[in-house]
């Protein structure tokens, strides 16, 4: 592992759970009031946190979702906060903060 990497893993406060690109849904509302329900994948998550991947861009502040295990008798759900969005050559990753 080069120094970069060793560096960013040790300014980490807490700990990621490695998903292996799980199958998530995301539902958020537009700014037209409009309801929406997609999948997404999960590459990361924490404690206080978690990066998706999704073909859409979100803003900063925007409001999401998450379930995860969806469908099944293990789902889940958070309510986060994009906190970032980059755009990679296929998708974009979105860095969310988990509010509740």
């Amino acid at each position: 592992m080069n120094q970069y990497y060793e560096e960013l893993d040790e300014r980490r406060q807490s700990q990621r759970i490695d998903l292996e690109a799980d199958h998530i849904h995301i539902s958020w509302t537009d700014d037209e009031g409009e309801s929406h329900l997609d999948n997404a994948t999960c590459l990361d998550l924490s404690r206080r946190g978690v990066l998706i991947a999704y073909p859409r861009a979100f803003n900063q502040g925007e409001i999401l979702l998450i379930t995860f295990n969806p469908e099944t008798s293990n789902q889940n759900g958070v309510t986060a906060r994009v906190c970032r969005c980059t755009k990679t050559n296929t998708e974009f990753h979105i860095a969310m903060e988990i509010i509740a």
